[in-house]
């Protein structure tokens, strides 16, 4: 049992590299994991960064400063700076500290995870990846079996119930975390030339994940899929369309609705009231609404946590013409997160941020071996951004927990060679 629990998670002999124990065990418990609930991730990759840091320690001695890029050490700087400055602008500055003490904790996991996984070989990265396809594996299976139950599984373990209206909606953050999965397994097959069953494994998951109710994942996985080749395809240019095309999106709140583009305009044009339809209206009065108050403080932000100013009971229902009450005018946060930096920590984070993505989008690029690699490491990061553009809370700790998991693993893969060697 020994033996065979560490020939599926442990080094080998030829390579003794205890990081890889971090990796595969994370790497396999993670989709579980976050089936059981998603916040648990949180404690899970913070283990895998402790972890991490204990090996690291223990390595021969090496200049961490000298492997440390320079752009990406100011852009969390003023990442963290614009953080401080946002905690002191809300009415309840210990709520705020609170929540800035966890977005330092975060991003220091993020730093150890995303460098340790650096210390991982070839033979490392690919075993990961072999025990997330593992982890995977067997949400999906639970997934299927639910789906096809209508909700049989689900009322053994939370006892909720499937409606064809709302469907699976209390496994809308796991299968979010399945689908980023399902990209890195996809990622794991291509680097074995065997590309057929990543693009396979990518299907399953569209139709899993949009049997559960999560649109943005299902649309996500096709647009990530055709980014990462289109990526490819643009040759020499791709990092300069790239920054372009960020840069574009990170100043849209001050010209997108200046444009001619409003909530209203897109409600007349759907017409057809669905909860699909509704999703999608709400969400454009939400962001006219934040980019107005975005527009009234530029540069100082409303504060950390500020979304929950324009919220709650006593706020003034939104109302529109076709889709009839749509609920307050900004629901918990903007589920923009571009937005969301923007009017909670300012310019200054809003710089933090682009600068820290074009940085990372470039170095990854450079770090990439083949097409193969490039297309796929690609895919999964416009995945994120799509989760970053329509659904998850910009600071919210279980999804920082993934995108740092998926960095990590990203920034390990995209140095596989293809057909790595016999045993693969």
């Amino acid at each position: 049992m020994r033996n065979f629990f560490k020939s599926v998670f442990g080094p080998s002999d030829a390579s003794p590299n205890g990081m890889i124990w971090v990796f595969t065990l994370g790497g396999f418990f993670i989709p579980l994991v976050s089936l059981w609930n998603s916040r648990a991730i949180v404690p899970l990759v913070a283990l895998m960064a402790v972890s991490s840091l204990y090996f690291i320690l223990r390595m021969p001695q090496r200049n961490i400063w000298k492997d440390c890029d320079k752009y990406l050490f100011g852009g969390i700087c003023i990442f963290l700076f614009s953080i401080i400055l946002a905690a002191f602008q809300v009415a309840d500055p210990h709520a705020a500290i609170i929540s800035a003490s966890k977005l330092f904790g975060i991003v220091a996991i993020a730093i150890v995870l995303i460098y340790a996984a650096t210390h991982l070989d070839e033979y490392g990265s690919m075993k990961a990846a072999r025990c997330v396809l593992i982890g995977i594996s067997i949400v999906g299976v639970f997934f299927l079996c639910d789906i096809l139950s209508k909700g049989a599984m689900s009322l053994l373990f939370n006892n909720m119930t499937y409606t064809p209206k709302y469907k699976f909606f209390w496994f809308k953050s796991a299968s979010a975390v399945f689908a980023v999965c399902t990209l890195i397994v996809g990622f794991y097959f291509a680097l074995k030339n065997k590309y057929w069953v990543g693009y396979c494994l990518a299907g399953l998951s569209i139709f899993i994940v949009m049997s559960i109710g999560n649109r943005t994942a299902a649309i996500g996985i096709i647009l990530g899929l055709l980014f990462g080749v289109a990526y490819q395809f643009l040759g020499r240019w791709r990092h300069k369309v790239l920054s372009a095309l960020l840069v574009i999106a990170f100043t849209a709140p001050f010209y997108i609705f200046s444009l001619g583009v409003s909530a209203e305009r897109i409600s007349q044009i759907i017409e057809v009231r669905t909860s699909a339809t509704i999703s999608v209206v709400y969400r454009m009065y939400a962001w006219e609404f934040v980019t107005d108050r975005i527009i009234e403080r530029p540069m100082r932000g409303w504060g950390l946590g500020g979304s929950k100013k324009f919220g709650g009971e006593t706020a003034e229902i939104v109302n529109d013409p076709i889709m009839g009450d749509l609920g307050e005018p900004v629901p918990l946060h903007p589920h923009n997160g571009i937005l969301q930096i923007w009017l909670e920590l300012g310019a200054a984070g809003a710089l933090a941020v682009l600068i820290l993505g074009l940085r990372a989008t470039y170095l990854l690029d450079k770090r990439c071996k083949s097409s193969t690699n490039r297309i796929w490491t690609f895919s999964i990061l416009a995945l994120l951004m799509c989760f970053f553009a329509f659904s998850y809370s910009a600071f919210s700790s279980a999804w920082l927990a993934l995108v740092a998991f998926s960095f990590a693993m990203v920034n390990a893969l995209s140095m596989v060679h293809k057909k790595q060697n016999k045993s693969e």
